[in-house]
Formats: C-alpha cells, structure tokens, sequence
C-alpha cells in the first residue's frame, strides 16, 4: 500500500492539471466559434486571459515533479516515451503547454496573424484533449489492479470537467459580462457532471470493496472514502453554487466571488482524487 506526501501531489496534478487545460480548451473553442463576429479588443482580451488555465496547469505540473525526488529528474521521464504510460503523461502535458504558451505570448504582438492564432488555438485543443487522454490512462497497471479499473479514466474525466467548465466559466464570465451564455452554459453542465462524479466515486469505493490480495484489501487503505464522497458533494456543490451567484454581479465583486467558488471546486477536486492514490494495492505481496 501508499501513503505519503507522493499521494498527495500527484491528487495535486491530476486535480489541477487537466482540469486548467480542459479551461483553456474551452474558452479556445469559445474563440474559434466567436472569430467572425469578435473585435480584436475583445480577442486579445479573453486570449490574455488565457493565463489564468494555463497558471492552473503549471501549478499541477510543478507538484508533480516533487513525486519525482526534485524537479529535475521530471526530464528523466522522457526517457520512456512511446512503452511507458508515465513518460506519455508527461510529454503530452509538456506540448500542451508549449503550446498554449506560445499561443498567449503570440497575442502579445502588436500586430499578428490571427489564423495563425486560430491555428494555434486548434493545436491546443487537440494537445489538451491528448493530454486528458493519457493522463487518464497513465495508471493502466495491470499489476495494479485497484487502478487498473475503468473507473479510473471515468473519474478523473468527470472530475477534470467539473472543475475545467467552472473555472472556463467564470473566467468568460469576468471578461464578457452577464450576457455571456457560454458561461451561463457551462455552469450548468458543471453542476450535471459534479452529481455525475458523486455517483461514479461511490460505485469506485464499492470496487474497490472486492480487490484485495494476500495481504490486505484495498478498501481497507481509504476507510474514510464515505466520508470524502460527502465532502466532495458538498464543497464542489457550495463552489458551484457560489460561482452562480457571482455571475449576477459586476465588476471585481463577482471576480472575487466567482474565484473563490471555483477555488472550493478545486478543493473538492482535490480531495476527491486522494482516496485512489491511497488505495494503491499490487498483485500477491
């Protein structure tokens, strides 16, 4: 079995992560859809915001690398690109911040080409949805059999939009006003996934009932997953519903209000990720 500051910062990245890159794919799509009818003011205005998904995904990344000993034995991981789920995780979270990187520096040009930037936009979304794929997969062990479930990728999937609509949410929200229906929109399929999420971890906690090998059962790791399936409800739904409640304010009030409630869905993300790093149990021994 697991347990340690390892557990803990890897829920950090699979809490964070994916979540910030689903944002930014979201609010790329917003974009492209938008690229027509949109002014360059209000272009340059959301790309910049672009920071805010992307600040999300590195703060995940750098706590990643604390699993790895220190931060530089993260280049070691490419060493097993294309046989090796971990390294695959870790290349595709490395391009999606290339370029997702370089997209929100490139609208820093006085004057840039904006297919180009559409361009870049189409990449990043394509990398991010890489990225949530191999992610999802990296713990594909089969020696491992209380991860090698699939309600590992379903979790992490529902979690990551859960958090990524709230935070790609209230970012749109800030930039565009009350009139946004995007945000209005997300919103609301956040609340839909977060009640989907609280079904799918209660059926991982029956689960992860039956695994069990010579030595121990997995359940017996995370004796209080009940008790994180209520504090994952409650905390993500009060996030959720304070995010709803900014958006009928303006100006720096419902910014505030509408980073906090998504601050508390991140929280609940987080939370919720600890009980499978924690159920760690091998085959035999």
């Amino acid at each position: 079995m697991a347990g340690g500051f390892s557990e803990v910062s890897l829920a950090m990245f699979t809490a964070l992560s994916p979540a910030g890159a689903l944002a930014f794919a979201l609010m790329a799509a917003y974009l492209l859809a938008h690229a027509k009818r949109m002014d360059q003011t209000s272009w340059n205005r959301v790309s910049h915001a672009f920071l805010v998904p992307l600040g999300v995904v590195w703060m995940g990344f750098m706590a990643s690398a604390t699993h790895l000993g220190t931060p530089a034995n993260a280049l070691h991981a490419f060493a097993g690109i294309g046989r090796s789920p971990l390294s695959n995780e870790v290349l595709c979270t490395v391009v999606f911040l290339f370029v997702g990187g370089m997209y929100w520096l490139y609208t820093y040009k006085i004057r840039y080409s904006k297919a180009l930037a559409q361009t870049l936009l189409a990449c990043s979304i394509i990398a991010s949805a890489l990225m949530l794929w191999f992610t999802a997969f990296a713990y594909s062990v089969s020696t491992v059999p209380s991860w090698d479930t699939w309600h590992t990728p379903l979790n992490l999937w529902g979690l990551s939009l859960v958090a990524g609509t709230a935070l790609a949410s209230c970012v749109l929200r800030v930039l565009l006003g009350r009139s946004s229906r995007w945000s209005c929109v997300l919103r609301r399929v956040s609340y839909v996934c977060a009640v989907g999420v609280v079904l799918l971890l209660g059926m991982h906690a029956r689960f992860l009932a039956g695994v069990e090998n010579n030595v121990a059962g997995a359940s017996q790791a995370v004796p209080w997953y009940g008790v994180v399936i209520v504090l994952y409800a409650a905390t993500s739904l009060v996030g959720l519903y304070v995010l709803g409640k900014a958006a009928r304010r303006e100006g720096w009030r419902g910014a505030v209000m509408g980073g906090f409630g998504c601050v508390l869905v991140f929280i609940a993300t987080f939370l919720a990720r600890l009980p499978f790093y924690f159920s760690y149990l091998s085959v035999g021994f």
